[in-house]
């Protein structure tokens, strides 16, 4: 149960916030809360129901936690929590969260360290994006390490992104429109490739966005893939997180970064006695992409666009398509990936495509287009082509043009 007055806390605390469609002044508390079935749910095809920990809090803790932590509100429940999961929360997480005027929040309701019963699976999410691609590259085939081979991959229909939208709001026609453009078509291409690799597939829905988060997706994303995870806590013994190569800084926890930046201190708290999570690796982008950029699937399937095309390829206009298609193009791989991007129009607006990238990296919260600008520069260096020469050059006179404009304001 949500009061009145935390969902005004929350939408009043989540207002403003960058690069987030919040939703959240239109129709929020939305009326579904009023009706019986204002529960949060999850949902498995039915040959997983029996999967599904109803004796366990441990799911609904993990999707509530950031929600709580905005709001100032603790957290009570009645199924017990995992003792190991809530010293994780207690002891590590919430504190190194509980800054900048949000406070260390309560989890208050009975624990018990009885291990949940399980088919000892082995799961990582497949979004079809460079990270989990490199994941089921990593440990997907008989070289995985001990215990660690892949036994299944997952979809979490939990993370509509929301885009292009336009007042007058309809919460369900945007999410129809976002599960048509994107969800729907990114689920069937997981599972696909799920049977590529003699793997089982399981899809997990939520109405986490529809009735409660509205967006958020960066600062909420591993949140809400734990919850998944977790709710299906008969299943798996090990769930695989697939690293964005930034979270090696605990230092840099905080309600209000994306959780890809304290990934590792994520992966360390949230642990059952049952479940153990781990991050797949700390590579960087352009170390996957080497590794991954032959592999037929990628090339057929790659989801890197924040705003999807009709004709689902990547827009070619946002940082997840740049920092994919330029560091292949640099490779000489990029010519493989026709039916991901458009190409044409790529090599034919190349010089204007690095420049969006390089000033894009200069904003603010763009920590990790910045990072994926210094790999590339190594990158360009490293091969010693065409492309990387000319995005050395653009980058160059770029950093010259804004060096002169400081000096130009300092005067």
């Amino acid at each position: 149960m949500i009061s009145g007055d935390t969902a005004a806390r929350f939408a009043e605390e989540t207002a403003g916030l960058p690069n987030v469609s919040w939703l959240n002044t239109y129709d929020y508390p939305p009326a579904s809360w009023d009706e019986e079935d204002s529960s949060l749910w999850f949902a498995v095809p039915a040959g997983y129901g029996k999967y599904l920990c109803a004796e366990r809090s441990d799911a609904f803790v993990i999707a509530f936690l950031w929600y709580a932590m905005v709001t100032g509100s603790d957290i009570s429940f009645e199924a017990p929590l995992s003792e190991k999961l809530h010293g994780g929360l207690t002891r590590k997480l919430i504190p190194a969260l509980a800054k900048d005027g949000y406070r260390a929040i309560k989890l208050e309701g009975p624990l018990s360290d009885e291990p949940v019963w399980n088919e000892g699976g082995v799961v990582t999410g497949m979004s079809c994006g460079a990270d989990a691609m490199y994941t089921l590259h990593a440990y997907g085939g008989e070289d995985a390490p001990e215990g660690m081979r892949l036994t299944h991959l997952a979809y979490y229909h939990a993370a509509y992104i929301f885009p292009f939208i336009r007042p007058p709001y309809d919460v369900d026609a945007i999410i129809a429109e976002t599960e048509r453009m994107y969800e729907k078509p990114t689920a069937e291409h997981a599972g696909r490739i799920a049977a590529h690799h003699g793997l089982r597939f399981v899809e997990v829905r939520t109405n986490l966005d529809r009735d409660f988060y509205r967006g958020g997706m960066i600062y909420t994303g591993m949140y809400r893939f734990l919850s998944c995870t977790l709710a299906l806590e008969h299943l798996y013994s090990l769930y695989i997180i697939s690293s964005s190569g930034h979270g090696r800084d605990i230092g840099q926890a905080s309600l209000f970064i994306p959780t890809q930046a304290y990934e590792d201190l994520i992966c360390g708290s949230c642990g059952t006695e049952s479940l153990r999570c781990m991050n797949s690796d700390h590579q960087t982008r352009i170390e996957k992409l080497k590794e991954i950029a032959d592999d037929p699937d990628f090339q057929r399937y790659a989801a890197v666009c924040f705003n999807d095309s009709e004709d689902g390829r990547g827009c070619g206009e946002c940082s997840g398509c740049w920092k994919t298609m330029v560091p292949l193009d640099i490779l000489g791989k990029l010519d493989s990936f026709g039916a991901r991007f458009d190409l044409d129009r790529y090599y034919r607006e190349r010089r204007s495509v690095f420049a969006d990238l390089i000033n894009f990296s200069y904003r603010p919260e763009a920590a990790s287009v910045r990072e994926s600008v210094r790999q590339i520069l190594d990158l360009a260096e490293e091969t010693g082509g065409e492309a990387g020469a000319e995005f050395t050059e653009v980058w160059r006179e770029i950093n010259e043009q804004k060096a002169a404009e400081n000096g130009r304001r300092n005067q």
